[in-house]
């Protein structure tokens, strides 16, 4: 996000895009549990190819801006493959694969986010440490999550809109972070 002349990209929106999305999953999650298994698992691989093309355009369009834009086209092209197989897979064995790959997804990009954080942690400690607190809510109910995936209680359902509303919060507040650092050394938005 940030290249070695201190430039910031000026797509800060996108990460916010792809926050609001996770949390706008993850209380759709948490206020619809009776909801039906498939539905939500082919709105969930909409949101992730949705998610994995503003990814893919934010780290094409930055690939003269930042040097590590390879991560977020990389992550970008994981989202889309994961959406898609997802839409291909028979209803009957759905659900299942839903939680698995939602659950290492979450795992996959909790792990990216964390190295954002460190690129992007200087002169603010606090932003910092609130970063690592919300991925370390994320991590752990990801990890919750794929303990048990078959069952598919309340606490299932519990555990992924948690931990997509705890990244969601991460993206929006690394969305503002990059805006502000954006800001600073560019004077503009």
């Amino acid at each position: 996000m940030m290249n070695l002349n201190g430039g910031v990209t000026r797509f800060w929106w996108i990460p916010m895009l792809t926050g609001l999305i996770s949390i706008g999953f993850g209380v759709w999650c948490l206020c619809s549990p009776v909801t039906s298994v498939p539905v939500l698992a082919y709105i969930f691989a909409g949101l992730v190819c949705l998610a994995g093309i503003f990814n893919i355009v934010y780290g094409v369009i930055n690939h003269h801006i930042a040097h590590n834009w390879g991560w977020s086209l990389a992550l970008g092209l994981l989202d889309l493959v994961a959406g898609i197989w997802l839409f291909t897979l028979p209803e009957e064995e759905l659900a299942a694969t839903f939680v698995i790959v939602i659950g290492i997804w979450l795992v996959c990009v909790t792990i990216n986010a964390i190295c954002e954080t460190f690129m992007l942690s200087s002169g603010s400690v606090i932003w910092s440490i609130f970063s690592i607190l919300l991925l370390g809510i994320t991590i752990w109910f990801a990890f919750l999550l794929l303990s048990s995936p078959v069952s598919m209680a309340v606490a299932g359902w519990m555990y992924l809109g948690i931990s997509l509303i705890a990244f969601g919060v991460f993206r929006v507040s690394i969305s503002s972070r990059i805006r502000k650092l954006n800001r600073a050394t560019n004077g503009r938005l």
